[in-house]
Order: C-alpha cells, then sequence, then structure tokens
C-alpha cells in the first residue's frame, strides 16, 4: 500500500480552506441578516411604545372639562394653555417643517369624587370661602375653578372643605380674589399635584411628558424617537362623524393661538387627533446605507400626493452604517368630546 503523496495533502488543504471561507462567508452574511432583523425590531419597538404612551395620554383630554365647556367659555382666553381658563382639551403646536417633531398638550380633570361642576349654594365676597352644593366632592390640595359665568374665573387650590348642613361644603381656596355670585359653578380639577394640564414632546431623540400644571422638568418616556407628527380630526358640520383631518397651522385655522382663543362650539368639533411616529432601532446596521424615506398619514389614491394631510421626508444616507427606522400611525378619538356634545 502506498501513503499519501505530497500532492494530495496539497488538493486535501486546498479543498478544506475553501470549505472554511465558504462556510465563513456563509456566517458572515447570516449574523449581517441577524443584526438587520435585530436592528428593525428595535425601530418597531420604539414606534410602537412612543404611540402607545401618546394614546394613553390623549384618550384622556377633556375629561371633566367638557362637561363644563359652555360655562367656562365666559372665562378668559389665554396664550399660555397652563394658564387658561378656556375649555381647551387638546392643543398641537405644530413645528412648521415635516422633519421636525410637533407638540401635543392635554388637558383632563384628574377627579374621582365628582363628575361635573358643582354649583355655588350662596353668593360669597371677595376673599370668602366658596359655598358649593356637592357633599364630598372637594378635599384639601384639590385645584378648582371657580366660574361665575359673567366673565370672572379664577383657578386655586383648596385649603378648607368643611361640611355644612344640607350638603352644603365650604371651600377655602388660595384665589378668592373675586366676588362670586350664586349662578357661578366650581369645577374640581383634581389633587394640585396630579398632572391635568400635559406636553408630549420629543427632544434630543425621546419622547418626553412634562407636567405643566406644576411647572415640573420634562419626564422621558420611549427613547430613539425621532420624530412625531399630529393633526386635527374635525367634525365641521356637528352631525358627529370626522369630516377632515387638519394640519395645526395658520392655513387650517387651527393654529395653537386659533385653538387657545375657540369657543366651546369650535372645540366640540375636534373629535379626533391623528398621530404619526417615525422611530429607530438603538443599534446601528452596518447593512443600512441608503436613505430612509418616510411617509405618513398615506391613502389609497393613485396620486398620493393628493391625500389629506399627507406628510412624507427623509434621513440621510449613513454610508458606513447607519439606524434601523420605522413608522406608527395612531388615530385617537377624543370620547370625552364625543360623549359630552352640546345637543
Amino acid at each position: 500500500m502506498r501513503g499519501a503523496m505530497l500532492v494530495d495533502v496539497l488538493v486535501g488543504s486546498v479543498i478544506a480552506l475553501l470549505a472554511i471561507v465558504l462556510a465563513a462567508r456563509a456566517f458572515v452574511a447570516t449574523l449581517g441578516l441577524q443584526r438587520s432583523a435585530a436592528a428593525g425590531a428595535e425601530a418597531e419597538q420604539a414606534a410602537l411604545f412612543a404611540a402607545f404612551a401618546i394614546g394613553e395620554a390623549a384618550a384622556s383630554a377633556g375629561a371633566g372639562i367638557v362637561a363644563a365647556a359652555p360655562s367656562l367659555d365666559s372665562c378668559p382666553a389665554a396664550t399660555d394653555i397652563a394658564q387658561s381658563l378656556h375649555p381647551v382639551s387638546v392643543l398641537i403646536a405644530d413645528s412648521g417643517r415635516s422633519d421636525q417633531p410637533d407638540t401635543l398638550t392635554v388637558r383632563r380633570v384628574l377627579q374621582a369624587r365628582i363628575a361635573a361642576p358643582a354649583a355655588v349654594a350662596d353668593a360669597s365676597a371677595a376673599g370668602a370661602p366658596l359655598s358649593v352644593r356637592s357633599p364630598d366632592g372637594f378635599a384639601p390640595g384639590d385645584r378648582v375653578i371657580a366660574i361665575g359665568r359673567d366673565g370672572t374665573c379664577t383657578s386655586g387650590t383648596i385649603s378648607t372643605a368643611t361640611a355644612r348642613a344640607g350638603g352644603i361644603t365650604e371651600l377655602g381656596y388660595s384665589d378668592a380674589a373675586y366676588a362670586m355670585p350664586a349662578t357661578g359653578i366650581v369645577l374640581n380639577l383634581g389633587p394640585a399635584a396630579a398632572a391635568s394640564t400635559l406636553r408630549l414632546d420629543v427632544a434630543a431623540g425621546s419622547l418626553r411628558s412634562t407636567d405643566l400644571s406644576n411647572g415640573d422638568v420634562p419626564n422621558p418616556l420611549v427613547a430613539n424617537v425621532v420624530n412625531i407628527k399630529f393633526q386635527y380630526g374635525v367634525d365641521r358640520n356637528g352631525d358627529g362623524t370626522l369630516d377632515d383631518w387638519l394640519a395645526a397651522d395658520v392655513g387650517s385655522g387651527m393654529d395653537a393661538a386659533s385653538v387657545l382663543a375657540a369657543s366651546s362650539t369650535t372645540l366640540a368639533r375636534i373629535v379626533a387627533i391623528r398621530v404619526g411616529v417615525v422611530a429607530r432601532s438603538e443599534s446601528i446596521d452596518p447593512q443600512a446605507t441608503s436613505p430612509f424615506r418616510w411617509v405618513l398619514f398615506d391613502c389609497a389614491l393613485v396620486a398620493s400626493e393628493a391625500c389629506p394631510g399627507r406628510i412624507e421626508g427623509s434621513i440621510a444616507a449613513a454610508p458606513a452604517g447607519g439606524y434601523r427606522y420605522s413608522t406608527r400611525e395612531l388615530v385617537i378619538p377624543l370620547y370625552n368630546t364625543l360623549w359630552n356634545r352640546p345637543a
């Protein structure tokens, strides 16, 4: 028998090396696909979490406020929603550019003890406590709006709540600067420490919430959020059905200043909010080298540019590899507005 020749050994070595090279290439390709899939999943999760956080906050917009809207109509408007006593439930601040995030502010009553404003039992002089027809709807530390329905409105925090006979409670509160007629009402916004006015925005790649009612610092909610866009869903003819999606700009008449000054009748026409989110992955994918073109609020029209409210943009390419991106859209019905519409 003859042993292996040197040529046989060399040929075997070459075949083994080729097999190793092919296996390595397959491994590298599989690893690249795995990285791309993981980055895509990260972007999907960030977009989903951001949409959920926005939806949860915005769904409560108008709770307690819409029911008192006709009375709050008499309160003076303000340019700052945190200071406004007008019946504004949601406010969109448009960034003016498709590639810059918008801001959404929601207002709601966070009070479990009373579902509607309480009637004033007796007229009170400036600086005197208020008497309201509510046996247990108020407690010290609650933030209230006293509405005279004559243009006199004050907001303050209850210091004392003393029960009187006949289901009447006497309230001492921090801003009793005006006389209150017997025709007035008092709206309880809930504990003063609660976030009755909440702003949602994006900064440094994070979705944040800020309690404007207490002047708190922003609280990060979801990381890796690139852009958020909001639009109003408007019922133009008052039949309870959404008719149009409108951007919050001067051209639509729904810019922030106009909404803050609008009457309760106009505000009741805002029946939904449309949300678009653009999010990115946490990790960089070396294979993501192409620009990412995103579209929000698209429709089935052949000429998609004609879709109402359609927004598009592009994120520049990263030749050495970049993030994966994902979009998510959400429609939030404003149930408090729909359920408390004026007859």
